[in-house]
């Protein structure tokens, strides 16, 4: 992978200096402008850095939240999100470059000639796009430049996390209204470059719901915007199945086509890129283990648990071992003690399978990405690594989808004493978390991998109808965030839900903050003793190339513990920068 980590603002804001230019010049046919090609060609590009600032910032902030860690510490700035170290640029510039280098720069050329055409889905996917991508930034960093960037400013004015999200609610609520607009004739229809939701525009509007039902219950801490109400009307237009879910399908391509950034296939799937990063190793966490083998303490196995958590098989491939995962409550990370389920023989090029114990842990990398001295298959058929769903180069990216509806109804019924509604809409949520699983394990040729067998009818019935599920009179407001938390793996939302609950461990059961964060006296500096892990450092451009403004967004934003405040919808005043 080609990751660039200095990629200058001045590039940036020339990028987007030009794309907002009206260049009274004559056009060369064979050569590409902000302005050439047409929306149908526009849109797939849009959508693949969109995808890409979705993902990564789930990805990233799945290490924070404890859903994966990484065998090396804090001298990998990887490692140290994990344990909450948050050195300097740890992570941070990903979400940006891909949403302001990648995508942002052609909303302003892109929305024009959908005006100039008439094309109104394509004006309401733009404005869907600006406020996905603005609430990102709000979600990660706290505060941006809103008003002022994407313009011909240079050094554009940060804005506050209050202003950010009521644009970007206000944007969305003009993304709805363009996309129920009739389009002029002969103007270009979204199906004609639509990767996500092949041109369906009912599918478009209720993802535009989605998020506003999503933003809206980010607001729970805040007793005088928090609107159960809204929330609801917005859920009832929302999906209302999985068939009306975005999922954005990808496919292994081996580099087949590449983006012009950072080389990547653009068909694979964001996560599995991600995590073919460098030779990183990442892993499962135990606390992400226990919710699938040991929920609310039942000892009752998730049917999920074999298709999100890697297994082996051991003893001559005749039994199965399943990773406990990392406990990130003890100092496992800073022993040797490492080993995956096998030992690589160099002068026989064979893998002898070894015993396991608790220590043993596996991977979630499949394919031979470290190869040789890393395989998912051994030479006699063994499998060495089942993988897990959501990091395969063909596995979907949940985007938007109806489990995250249901369980977002859920705590709202919940938090309003409807318990008998709210453990239907939390039940109906796990319910359709599955079915959404097995709407991709359903094309897999299993060939004996338990990751990629379709989960029975019965499977499922079972547990939801098991202790581990519950009834209306033991459901409790942890049960629907840990069920969502499932559901929602690799999403950046499961960060915002945890930050919003205070990473309570009366809601996250069994969670507690990394080892490494109590034992190591540095870490402090970063996020002092008695706070916690609310945002990412600011962008090492911001610092180089737009530094008085950013100094002027908050008190501490060139400080260290800047990454221990909370951002707007994550205080419940708006007095957050105190």
């Amino acid at each position: 992978m080609k990751k660039i980590n200095k990629l200058g603002l001045s590039l940036l804001v020339t990028l987007l200096f030009v794309s907002c230019m009206d260049l009274d010049i004559n056009t060369d046919p064979d050569s590409l402008s902000s302005s050439s090609g047409n929306l149908a060609a526009r849109l797939p590009g849009m959508q693949f850095w969109m995808g890409h600032t979705h993902q990564t910032t789930g990805f990233f902030t799945a290490m924070i939240n404890q859903q994966i860690t990484l065998s090396n510490r804090g001298a990998d700035r990887y490692g140290s999100l994990a344990e909450w170290t948050a050195a300097n640029a740890t992570a941070s510039t990903y979400p940006y470059q891909a949403f302001f280098v990648g995508a942002a720069g052609t909303f302003a050329d892109v929305y024009a000639m959908a005006e100039k055409e008439g094309a109104s889905h394509y004006m309401g996917v733009v404005k869907l796009f600006r406020a996905m991508g603005f609430m990102v930034m709000l979600d990660v960093y706290g505060e941006m430049p809103y008003t002022e960037a994407l313009g011909v400013e240079i050094n554009p004015v940060y804005d506050d996390g209050k202003t950010i999200f009521n644009g970007a609610l206000a944007e969305l609520d003009e993304a709805i209204a363009l996309l129920k607009q009739p389009q002029q004739g002969g103007a270009k229809t979204l199906k004609e470059g639509d990767a996500w939701n092949s041109g369906d525009v009912n599918k478009w509007i209720k993802l535009a719901y989605g998020m506003k039902a999503r933003y809206l219950n980010n607001l729970s801490k805040k007793s005088d915007l928090y609107n159960p109400t809204a929330i609801l009307e917005a859920l009832n237009n929302a999906p209302q199945s999985n068939a009306d879910n975005t999922v954005i399908n990808h496919e292994y391509a081996n580099g087949a086509v590449s983006d012009n950034l950072w080389g990547d296939d653009i068909k694979t799937n964001y996560t599995y890129i991600w995590l073919l990063n460098w030779s990183r190793v990442y892993y499962p966490t135990k606390w992400y283990v226990d919710l699938l083998t040991d929920f609310d303490g039942k000892g009752i196995v998730d049917p999920r648990a074999n298709k999100l958590v890697p297994s082996a098989q051991i003893k001559g491939g005749t039994e199965w071992f399943r990773t406990p995962g990392v406990d990130m409550r003890t100092d496992i990370r800073t022993g040797t003690n490492w080993r995956g389920p096998g030992v690589y023989d160099a002068a026989t090029k064979k893998w002898t399978v070894t015993a396991t114990t608790d220590s043993t842990v596996i991977s979630l990398q499949t394919k031979g990405i470290h190869s040789p001295s890393y395989r998912d298959v051994a030479e006699d058929g063994t499998i060495l690594n089942t993988g897990t769903f959501y990091v395969r180069p063909d596995a979907p990216t949940h985007l938007l989808c109806y489990p995250e509806m249901c369980f977002i109804k859920a705590e709202v019924l919940f938090r309003q004493g409807q318990t008998g509604p709210a453990f239907t809409a939390y039940q109906e949520g796990i319910k359709a978390h599955i079915d959404l699983l097995n709407e991709k394990l359903a094309t897999y040729s299993a060939g004996g991998n338990i990751a990629k067998e379709p989960i029975t009818v019965a499977d499922r019935d079972a547990y939801l109808s098991s202790a581990a599920v519950g009834t209306a009179a033991d459901l409790t407001l942890g049960k629907i965030m840990q069920q969502k938390f499932i559901a929602l793996s690799f999403s950046n939302q499961n960060w915002n839900d945890m930050r919003r609950l205070d990473y309570s461990p009366a809601i996250y059961r069994g969670w507690a903050e990394p080892y490494e964060r109590t034992s190591n006296s540095n870490d402090k500096k970063w996020i002092p003793a008695g706070k916690q892990y609310r945002r990412l450092g600011y962008v090492s451009h911001e610092y180089n190339y737009n530094n008085a403004n950013l100094a002027a967004s908050h008190p501490h934003a060139l400080l260290d513990d800047i990454r221990s405040f909370p951002v707007w919808w994550d205080s419940p005043t708006d007095d957050y920068k105190q």
